[in-house]
């Protein structure tokens, strides 16, 4: 403020008032105005108070190409922090483009988000897995940590000598890590990270805690095979994943599979259909959501968890391929993907492979609106919620 006599009539609203002015900022407006005043920065920066504002999808982070559409260079360097900027909100966009300039960290590309957290892979320029672990980051408040490696490496690169860790006769090559962070219950995170041989099924799991700053082991029954580009969801304290139709317990039954933070698998809850496959899983207004595509590929069934413990899934919604992409039938993954669901709102966003249309589905008032589109060399979208609190786990700074 530009003096006492301004800073005191700042003062003088009510929290309620100032908590729903602020959610309407940019991230970085928001931590500017942490100088304001004191009470200003308790308010803006209490942990509590935070995860009580509105969770403002403010849009999407990708990675891309550079150059975009019009670069033919298989070799162009990724441009890093790409913004897709869904409430219209005026610049300064939210970004960790500052990433590349720090040194020490070399090649990183933009994995999930949780909760306002960017996890990215994290390797040595040239290396083909995750070499050097991983980048936690915060680009709310620009501060980073660093996790190093959990010690995998594939098959095809163990030195001779090296113990795979496997009887598998897959070949073991492919990681999915999962970030965890809920700022009610911790400002610490979590890394989940499933190691799968060539059929998806997991043989190893990994778990590093932000507290510990170590990994450990999960304790996961090898062979339990994951849908893990099907989401995933982080409620009642647990992710939740869809389990892959060809290693389902129970015949034509989906099955969605609990972890908690440890790698542990707890629970086992059965879908809402038969003779369905599950596009997506994901988490809106504290309840779990499954997407079912069926045989036909002609119609998208939304369901949500009404009542967790007894398992009581209800029908949310359903939308036909034809009124989202003008066509009578579409295949997950290979026609569209669905990038997310909003974690206050009953929306929905897809990707359009063909054309590269980023699309929303409203499923209160049934409108498909067309947001964007994204450049062929775009690699995860991710949806991004901010969070503007410190973290003791993220402590530096470029």
């Amino acid at each position: 403020m530009d003096s006492p006599k301004s800073a005191a009539a700042a003062a003088l609203l009510p929290d309620d008032a100032l908590v729903e002015i602020l959610s309407c900022l940019p991230a970085k407006s928001l931590c500017r105005f942490k100088c304001v005043s004191r009470s200003w920065r308790d308010l803006i920066a209490d942990r509590l108070r935070c995860t009580n504002l509105p969770q403002a999808l403010e849009g999407f982070f990708f990675d891309g190409d550079k150059g975009g559409d019009n670069n033919d260079d298989d070799d162009a360097p990724v441009v890093y922090g790409h913004f897709i900027n869904t409430l219209g909100k005026p610049a300064p966009l939210a970004s960790y483009s500052f990433l590349g300039n720090v040194p020490g960290i070399q090649e990183f590309g933009l994995l999930r988000s949780c909760n306002g957290l960017l996890l990215f892979s994290h390797r040595r320029v040239g290396d083909t897995y995750n070499s050097l672990g991983y980048i936690v980051c915060n680009p709310a408040t620009e501060r980073w940590m660093v996790v190093p490696s959990s010690g995998f490496k594939p098959i095809s690169l163990l030195d001779e000598g090296e113990d795979p860790g496997s009887d598998s006769d897959n070949e073991i090559g492919c990681t999915f890590t999962y970030l965890i962070f809920d700022p009610a219950l911790s400002s610490h995170f979590q890394l989940i990270e499933f190691v799968s041989d060539d059929c998806m099924c997991v043989v190893e799991v990994h778990a590093y805690s932000s507290e510990t700053g170590v990994w450990r082991d999960g304790d996961w029954t090898p062979g339990h095979g994951i849908s893990f580009f099907a989401g995933g969801a982080f409620v009642n304290g647990m992710l939740h994943l869809s389990v892959t139709s060809f290693v389902r317990c129970q015949a034509d039954q989906e099955l969605i599979v609990a972890g908690d933070g440890e790698g542990k698998k707890c629970r086992i809850i059965h879908g809402p259909e038969k003779h369905a496959d599950v596009a997506f899983v994901g988490q809106s207004q504290g309840r779990l959501h499954c997407m079912n595509q069926h045989s036909d590929n002609a119609e998208l069934s939304i369901w949500v968890l009404e009542d967790y413990d007894a398992q009581e899934w209800v029908l949310k919604h359903s939308v036909a391929f034809l009124q989202l992409f003008g066509r009578m039938s579409g295949r997950v993954h290979s026609d569209y993907s669905v990038i997310a669901i909003h974690p206050d709102r009953s929306l929905i966003f897809f990707l359009q492979h063909w054309g590269l249309e980023l699309k929303s589905n409203d499923m209160d008032s049934q409108e498909v609106c067309t947001l964007c589109t994204v450049g062929a060399g775009r690699q995860n979208i991710v949806p991004y919620v901010p969070y503007f609190a410190e973290s003791p786990a993220l402590s530096s700074n470029h």
